[in-house]
């Protein structure tokens, strides 16, 4: 297969740039969120600021996978019921759903195809991350949020390119960022770390972001990378926001040896949170 124009290190620089910056609003939630003087009531005040960022984390506040018995109608509620770490990946959530809401004709996906996704992982991260006692959750939550940003800067290069690289994933067996690696000289997992690296997220999530498709190569926090690995493939194999980059995709072995989980314990992950994932997706919808 003869490859296209790779992309040199000053495109990729020049893409990201292109990014919308984080608004001064969520970062300003960002900030209190750590900030251990800030009071509940000082928290509502900053976020109440920013109407759209409001109605956000309400809507997100409502996920089945937080499992609140009664409806979160304030931002006060959702202080208190989730907590600062939660409200902070909701602000975070709230930047990254304007620029994954769209249609990536270079992977195959329909406009909001690859949110829902990025939510579905992101919400399926923190309930793994639960469930093997690898705290913080909701580091887990924004690794797996993030885990596809790079394929908004890589879409736009693959549109022309998209049924050579998907014949070419399913002829030879191959995943599908192996062939877009060999297309374009990078891959999306590369692209989302240096994004996550120029948003100032710490080196683990960066890590994380990076070897999503190759956990076993994660140095700085494998666990988080393991996570976030077997998170993308349950929604991958649940047909959540599949795209041609679902096409051939696998649960490394070392990524549940990494957390101590067997096979039965990913079966039993993906019953309980297949359900969850379609209330999501309800919720989004509504």
């Amino acid at each position: 297969m003869a490859p296209t124009t790779k992309m040199t290190a000053a495109d990729v620089a020049a893409s990201i740039e292109e990014l919308p910056a984080m608004p001064a609003s969520i970062s300003e939630v960002i900030i209190a969120c750590d900030d251990q003087d800030m009071t509940v009531g000082q928290l509502s005040q900053v976020i109440l600021r920013d109407q759209a960022l409001t109605a956000n984390i309400l809507k997100l506040a409502h996920s089945a996978f937080y499992g609140n018995a009664r409806r979160v109608t304030t931002v006060t509620e959702a202080i208190v019921l989730l907590g600062l770490s939660a409200i902070k990946s909701l602000a975070i959530s709230s930047h990254t759903a304007r620029l994954l809401d769209r249609e990536l004709q270079g992977y195959g996906m329909a406009r909001g195809e690859l949110w829902r996704h990025s939510l579905s992982v992101a919400f399926t991260a923190r309930r793994i991350a639960i469930e093997v006692r690898l705290a913080p959750v909701e580091e887990a939550f924004v690794a797996g949020l993030l885990v596809d940003i790079g394929k908004v800067i890589l879409s736009s290069r693959l549109e022309e390119a998209f049924e050579e690289v998907s014949a070419e994933a399913l002829q030879s067996g191959r995943s599908f960022h192996e062939v877009e690696h060999e297309l374009l000289g990078f891959d999306h997992a590369e692209l989302g770390a240096m994004i996550a690296a120029g948003w100032g997220f710490p080196p683990e999530l960066e890590d994380a972001i990076r070897y999503h498709h190759d956990p076993a190569a994660a140095r700085v926090r494998p666990p988080l990378a393991a996570c976030v690995h077997i998170a993308d493939a349950i929604c991958m194999m649940l047909g959540v926001g599949l795209g041609a980059d679902g096409l051939t995709y696998a649960v490394h072995p070392e990524a549940l040896a990494t957390l101590g989980l067997t096979s039965e314990h990913l079966v039993g992950l993906m019953d309980e949170v297949a359900p969850l994932i379609e209330a999501v997706e309800a919720e989004q919808a509504a």
